[in-house]
């Protein structure tokens, strides 16, 4: 089941952005030296990997397929009070259909596809610590969007919508460097804060029905292959893995009928393909 969230993330994304831009033209008057800003833009895939669970961690139903997409990055790393920063804004979008496996409320087997949009975008910042091995701590804000579309097969059908925000705390390992290519480690605890589900039953029930799943620890882990290549254009393959977890909802009782939204998990494993250039 879901519930729709309307207030979205413009408050936390207006925050950053205005950090990132009150420090801007702070550090223009003292020690800062702005740099470069890196764009890049391409090609995602993702293996989807959903599954929702009773009370006693059965599975009730799961949702498995692979999904293409589009991936965006844009970055800057300025230097400020003697220290190289990065801040960077990361966009990802899929669409595609997948799997269904699962029951009818009565226990009936029941297998179809399901149509899947999901968005995230995100914003992160931190400071590199030179070394051997440069590290970066960061700490970001995040929105996801995900519409799941149950397709009609025996059954009527069902359109989930899920929205929330999320906080992404982690730490980037620079593995190798030579000139302007790199290898890069990223890991990532991920947060839902206030995750929302809205149900629409398709006509089956005239209610709409708003929950909201509990949130748990996540995690992203992304192995960043940068490779230099004439004229400032940059090759980047990376493959990633993800993992969101949700809680069980309370029951909500409305139009005559009880629902709540199963515990679920979501690992999703994937890669993206960009092209990058520094302006």
């Amino acid at each position: 089941m879901i519930p729709c969230i309307a207030k979205k993330s413009a408050g936390w994304f207006g925050a950053l952005f205005f950090v990132l831009l009150f420090s801007s033209a702070r550090s223009a008057a003292d020690d800062w030296q702005p740099a470069e800003v890196a764009a890049e833009f391409g090609f995602s895939m993702t293996r989807f990997h959903y599954a929702e669970f009773n009370d006693t961690s059965r599975v009730l139903d799961t949702e498995q397929g692979v999904i293409p997409g589009l991936s965006f990055r844009l970055a800057q790393r300025p230097l400020a009070w003697g220290r190289s920063w990065e801040w960077e804004g990361l966009a990802g979008y899929h669409y595609g259909r997948v799997d269904y496996t699962g029951q009818t409320q009565s226990g009936v087997p029941y297998n179809t596809r399901t149509g899947e949009e999901i968005s995230d975008y995100a914003l992160r910042m931190g400071p590199w610590f030179e070394g051997s091995y440069p590290v970066m701590p960061y700490a970001g804000l995040g929105y996801r969007r995900w519409d799941r579309d149950i397709l009609p097969a025996s059954l009527g059908g069902l359109f989930e919508f899920y929205r929330w925000k999320y906080v992404w705390l982690g730490t980037k390992i620079t593995a190798y460097q030579q000139c302007a290519s790199n290898l890069t480690l990223d890991i990532g605890w991920i947060k839902p804060v206030d995750p929302v589900l809205h149900v629409d039953f398709r006509g089956a029930y005239n209610v709409s029905p708003r929950l909201n799943p509990g949130s748990r620890d996540g995690l992203r882990l992304m192995l960043t292959s940068r490779s230099a290549f004439p004229e400032n254009t940059t090759l980047i393959l990376e493959p990633y893995f993800e993992y969101w977890k949700l809680g069980r909802s309370p029951s909500l009782t409305t139009g005559g009928i009880t629902v709540h939204e199963p515990a679920s998990r979501t690992s999703n494993f994937g890669f993206n393909l960009r092209i990058g250039k520094m302006y």
